[in-house]
């Protein structure tokens, strides 16, 4: 029994530092260090879609230039392969805003009279102009496609594989949806927009449209006058909403009584690229003190946490952590962000407690999408510039990893706790129950001291390559 009482007194604390086999999927651009710039990466029918530019032809039909047109992937390098010149010549067609409705796969891409709305089957002959204008950010409900058609005054439109007409408006007003900022959710079209007839008093600020009902309704004045509250980043998570507005993360239920700041993150600005995964609200922040971050937020239990704090104040001419472009696979959220010496963009994973860098050496990630086990982004080696790499997940093995075990002992703790000699001169963080900094500083010896309040405490570690995270009770 002294044994396990003697054990129970430690508290192992493990990082995992991943060597991970990046691989290019192919140098499209082949000639020196051309960059193909791999973009709008989408999954469809087992394969992935993107735009792509091979300038110097070496990957292109008849070996020549013909700009940044459509290509297809299957994961391997002889099943990268162009797809269709759909500006004819070196002009680029651009294409971008995939979505698959109704089994279609769907782009938008500009012929040189403007941008229209095409349909792929990954083929030449299967990909095709339809009649319809292009559509960018839009979103889906009961069988339609909803979107805003900027050339017609930023109107709410919706397409059902035949036509594209505007939504039918039973109110008095007209409607100016700003940014495409559109989602559906409980059966309405949610807005960031201006309408006519309260747009002097009010601004542009939260709406719904009914599709029932045929009316736009003001959801909450956030402001509470006639300025406009900037709404962005929509996300649902569970039953509720989530957006930015005013620089602070808010909520809706699709009530005005249910739409409200998240008090438990009104102490962070900078809010953005918001991310739903595993019942978790992932998004970019800034504490004051930390920098641009990953922090997470969990509704069930109202914590709030800095995930990543790889950076922060202390850092001479450091950069934001910055994280963006996430993709979830598994036990894992993948995703591009900075290290404190490198303004360029590394791909790290998390768990929701610990933060790993996967690589050193590839730069520059963007455009993240996960295919049969399988993290594929665009990325730059330093030498054959950016292109379309992968990375496995399936393969990443005991042999790819090593584990830190950090002893922290006495916990609970009162005044210090120990931690093994190996951690020496590293950076440690500790934070509070509501997520505050209570305490920063270099590990010296191999102790840790404060002087802090009885409760419940976040412990961080940083590493070369990670974040090393525990739970210490303060008697």
């Amino acid at each position: 029994m002294k044994q396990k009482l003697h054990t129970a007194c430690f508290a192992l604390l493990t990082s995992v530092v991943i060597n991970a086999q990046i691989m290019k999927v192919k140098e499209i651009n082949d000639n020196l260090s051309l960059s193909s710039s791999p973009t709008n990466l989408t999954v469809f029918n087992n394969k992935i879609y993107f735009s792509a530019d091979d300038s110097s032809g070496s990957n292109s039909p008849g070996g020549d230039d013909l700009g940044r047109e459509l290509w297809v992937t299957d994961g391997t390098e002889s099943g990268t392969t162009f797809v269709k010149d759909l500006r004819t010549g070196s002009d680029n067609s651009s294409p971008s805003n995939f979505f698959e409705f109704n089994n279609t796969l769907y782009f938008s891409a500009n012929t040189g009279s403007g941008n229209v709305l095409f349909t792929t089957d990954g083929t030449d002959t299967g990909t095709t102009q339809t009649a319809f204008p292009f559509i960018f950010n839009q979103t889906e409900l009961n069988g339609k496609v909803y979107f805003v058609l900027t050339s017609d005054s930023y109107k709410l439109y919706q397409f059902d594989g035949s036509n594209a007409i505007p939504v039918t408006n039973s109110g008095t007003g007209v409607e100016a949806v700003i940014g495409a900022t559109i989602a559906s959710f409980k059966n309405k079209i949610y807005c960031y927009m201006d309408y006519s007839e309260d747009e002097a008093s009010i601004g542009r600020e939260l709406y719904a449209y009914d599709p029932t009902s045929e009316n736009f309704t003001l959801i909450k004045d956030i402001t509470e006058d006639d300025t406009n509250s900037g709404i962005s980043n929509f996300t649902i998570l569970g039953d509720e909403l989530y957006f930015e507005a005013e620089d602070t993360l808010w909520k809706t239920d699709g009530t005005e009584s249910g739409t409200m700041a998240v008090t438990e993150t009104t102490s962070l600005a900078g809010i953005t690229s918001l991310f739903a995964w595993n019942g978790i609200l992932f998004f970019e922040g800034d504490n004051g003190t930390s920098e641009d971050q990953l922090w997470s937020y969990n509704p069930s239990n109202g914590v709030l946490t800095n995930v990543s704090n790889l950076n922060g104040s202390s850092d001479v001419d450091g950069d934001n952590h910055d994280p963006s472009d996430y993709a979830g696979y598994g036990a894992y959220l993948y995703y591009a962000g900075k290290v404190s010496d490198n303004s360029s963009k590394y791909l790290f994973r998390t768990d929701g407690v610990t933060t790993t860098r996967l690589d050193s050496n590839i730069i520059d990630i963007d455009d993240l999408v996960v295919l049969n086990g399988v993290v594929y982004f665009e990325g730059d080696n330093g030498t054959t510039g950016n292109e379309l790499y992968s990375l496995d997940t399936t393969t990443l093995s005991a042999n790819d990893v090593t584990q830190e075990i950090v002893q922290v002992f006495p916990n609970p703790a009162t005044n210090f706790v120990k931690l093994p000699d190996n951690f020496k001169n590293s950076e440690f963080t500790i934070y509070d129950s509501n997520g505050k900094m209570v305490r920063k500083g270099l590990i010296s010896s191999n102790e840790i001291k404060f002087d802090l309040c009885s409760g419940l405490y976040l412990l961080k570690i940083k590493t070369e390559f990670s974040i090393l995270t525990r739970k210490i009770l303060v008697k």
